[in-house]
């Protein structure tokens, strides 16, 4: 319940017991705060999974019933309490619809391409008074366009850290397509569950680099871009991958590899979409990502094969051939290990071991040189099956690169 109505139940109650003094039948000792005591009692209650019992009425019917002085106005004084009690419960309800009453807002742009997510921000700020969305971050981002840019679907939700609250948005375009249903939802929570996700001003203000240009296919119909607005590692080998920025979109090489930034998952049909603006087959899958950041791995025994790929073309081929499904695969329920050019069908044990126990590293680091000597073996796929090299932790350089 919010200070405001406390405040003004106070306010009553006081007003309201007030009067019931005035009206008294016969003289008595601290009458007025006896008043307040039955008042109290009235408006007593116990919170039991998640309901409130009017538990100080239900013992003035069953002890008090029978009050041999001033009877009619402390009665009264109790119906008071009661009535208290009932507004208490009431008006928070109230409130809280009133709320969280789901509003339409207009979009200001219904093409992804003209318009702007940003300007769509601040109109929805406007409309829900939110004067700083510093704390407001974007969760989850969902937008469905055609080719040419009108929107199907657009799904976004945030939430705000508004202490000692935390307050939900979600937004869905509604079935004209040219405005938006936003719904809110304020719960009682003390700390931040966002983790690394992303301020939305700054999100949609990167979201809105992405242009026609860049989704420029003639044979796919719908494009649908999604995020979850987190910023983190990414080193994604086997994905078509681009950054956005300023300056347009690039693709992103396995030697940049890893980056930081905000991933943006896009897809494409040729066919259909449903008339919720889902898509359900995609012809196209590209990762894009925003704001990125090259990142420089420290070396150590779980990061030296990232850092040594990176660096050599030949290591980095050796390993992709010696990983995932190029060494064991499953298809239809069997399942398939890869060797020699040769495949042969074992139990999923021994699938299941093939992916997680190689490849086989035995690393040796003479810490004083900052030297690393790095020995990798796996029996299954196409050979040579060992690999050895040296790794110059300072200068980051590959040397005595040698397979066998």
């Amino acid at each position: 319940m919010s200070n405001v109505i406390e405040m003004v139940l106070f306010i009553l109650t006081v007003v309201a017991v007030i009067i019931l003094y005035r009206k008294y039948e016969e003289v008595e000792p601290y009458l007025l705060l006896k008043l307040f005591c039955y008042t109290f009692l009235g408006a007593f209650m116990i919170h039991l999974n998640g309901f409130k019992l009017p538990l100080g009425f239900v013992v003035f019917l069953l002890f008090f019933r029978n009050i041999p002085v001033n009877s009619a106005v402390k009665k009264r004084a109790v119906y008071v309490g009661l009535i208290v009690f009932l507004l208490s419960v009431i008006l928070p309800f109230i409130e809280t619809k009133l709320y969280e009453w789901p509003r339409k807002v207009q979009l200001q742009d219904t093409n992804f391409y003209s318009g702007s997510m940003v300007e769509e921000w601040e109109n929805i700020k406007e409309e829900f008074e939110i004067m700083d969305d510093y704390g407001v971050k974007i969760t989850d981002f969902r937008t469905v366009i055609s080719d040419e840019g009108k929107f199907k679907n657009l799904e976004i939700t945030l939430v705000e850290d508004a202490h000692p609250y935390m307050i939900y948005y979600t937004l869905n375009l509604l079935d004209d397509g040219k405005s938006v249903k936003v719904k809110r939802k304020k719960v009682e929570e003390n700390q931040w569950e966002g983790l690394n996700h992303t301020e939305a001003h700054y999100l949609l203000a990167n979201i809105d680099l992405i242009t026609k240009p860049m989704l420029n296919d003639e044979e796919i119909k719908y494009h649908e871009i999604r995020t979850d607005g987190q910023r983190m590692g990414y080193d994604v080998r086997e994905q078509a991958k681009f950054s956005v920025d300023t300056s347009g979109k690039e693709k992103i090489e396995n030697s940049q590899l890893p980056v930081d930034g905000i991933l943006v998952e896009v897809c494409g049909t040729s066919g259909t979409i449903d008339r919720f603006g889902s898509i359900f087959e995609y012809d196209t899958h590209e990762h894009y990502i925003l704001d990125m950041l090259e990142r420089e791995v420290e070396i150590s025994e779980s990061s030296v094969l990232t850092v040594a790929r990176n660096r050599s073309p030949e290591i980095d081929q050796w390993l992709n051939k010696h990983t995932g499904d190029q060494i064991a695969i499953e298809v239809n329920g069997e399942y398939v290990i890869k060797k020699d050019g040769v495949e042969k069908k074992v139990t999923e044990n021994e699938y299941l071991k093939a992916l997680k126990e190689t490849p086989i590293i035995d690393i040796t680091v003479s810490e004083e040189k900052n030297i690393w000597q790095v020995k990798v073996e796996n029996p299954y796929g196409n050979g040579p099956q060992i690999m050895e090299f040296e790794l110059n932790g300072e200068k980051r350089e590959i040397s005595g690169l040698r397979f066998s």
